[in-house]
């Protein structure tokens, strides 16, 4: 064999051997959208247990794994109002197999300075479910109603418990200025913790979503004063709504899950239609119900529309609170 036969020999091999590790890398990684999914999927929580993020995260995944015949590794990364497991997240690979919950209060923390990064850091694949939001205090705090919660505000300050880094620091902000009441927010890293706070009466009150705080009302640990809604909801029939009392308030938290930038769009559209075939299944409409929120689906291009609008809109408010 002559030199330069040698040469071309050991560069055709070569070049073999390199198609073949970027074969196995590929197939290692789970990038590609034909073969999608072959394995478990990472859906990262960026809140403590036991918080309505979780409960319905939790309940996503437990209902789409039938859609995509694979399982969901549930992963709570809590930290910094919510921030620090989608920073986390972020940086991880764009195969599909590495996904995420966000809401409103990603788009707070990074107008308040939080975080750099927003929900456009992300590729939105799909919003999930809605959660009404309520007005609890502790069971024996002095106002059973929301005339006298507003009366008691107007002669005293009311410490509310929240996190001062996500959503709840704009609703309190909102309900401080529409009642006319004298308030204060006292930061917890998550509902959660808020939750236990109110309940054993070291904060006045708190904005809470049914999944979360209804075992503490049932448990006499706390109370419903009213719920942010159009309407009376129908497990709450007896809670009235800001609005009949005349106050113009609506407050609700959309769930949604994205994934890392530069995910291939063909898994994107896989995932979507997973989720939206799960938003369709009867047995998850009535868990979601169950622990008080409603199915609210949104694909990945009215994801991106809704996310944009709440954008302008949170960007505006964060700049009247800091003015």
């Amino acid at each position: 064999m002559t030199n330069k036969t040698f040469k071309k020999t050991m560069m055709t091999a070569a070049m073999a051997l390199t198609a073949l590790g970027l074969t196995a890398c590929g197939e290692e990684s789970g990038g590609s959208a034909e073969s999608y999914p072959e394995r478990e999927i990472e859906l990262t929580i960026p809140w403590s247990p036991g918080g309505g993020s979780d409960i319905e995260g939790r309940l996503v995944a437990q209902h789409t794994e039938q859609n995509l015949d694979t399982s969901f590794v549930v992963i709570n990364s809590p930290g910094v109002g919510g921030t620090v497991g989608l920073e986390e997240l972020a940086e991880k690979e764009a195969n599909g197999y590495n996904i995420g919950q966000i809401h409103e209060g990603l788009l707070v923390a990074h107008h308040t300075d939080i975080t750099t990064i927003n929900y456009d850091t992300f590729i939105p694949i799909a919003a999930m479910s809605s959660s009404d939001q309520i007005l609890a205090v502790p069971s024996d705090f002095e106002a059973d109603t929301l005339e006298e919660f507003v009366a008691y505000g107007k002669e005293n300050e009311i410490r509310f418990g929240g996190t001062v880094a996500g959503i709840p620091r704009v609703w309190v902000e909102q309900l401080g200025k529409e009642l006319e009441i004298n308030y204060n927010l006292v930061g917890y890293e998550g509902l959660s913790e808020a939750i236990q706070a109110l309940s054993g009466g070291h904060i006045d009150a708190a904005i809470v979503d049914y999944s979360s705080a209804n075992e503490f009302v049932e448990a006499g640990l706390m109370k419903f004063i009213a719920i942010g809604t159009d309407e009376r909801v129908e497990n709450l029939p007896d809670v009235p709504t800001f609005q009949e009392e005349g106050y113009d308030i609506n407050m609700s938290i959309n769930r949604g899950y994205v994934a890392p930038e530069g995910t291939d769009p063909a898994i994107i559209e896989e995932l979507a239609a997973a989720f939206e075939a799960t938003a369709e299944d009867q047995e998850y409409i009535e868990a979601v119900n169950n622990v008080g929120s409603s199915v609210n689906y949104m694909g990945p291009d009215a994801y991106r529309e809704y996310l944009d609008k709440q954008n302008e809109l949170i960007s505006e408010i964060v700049s009247e609170i800091s003015e």
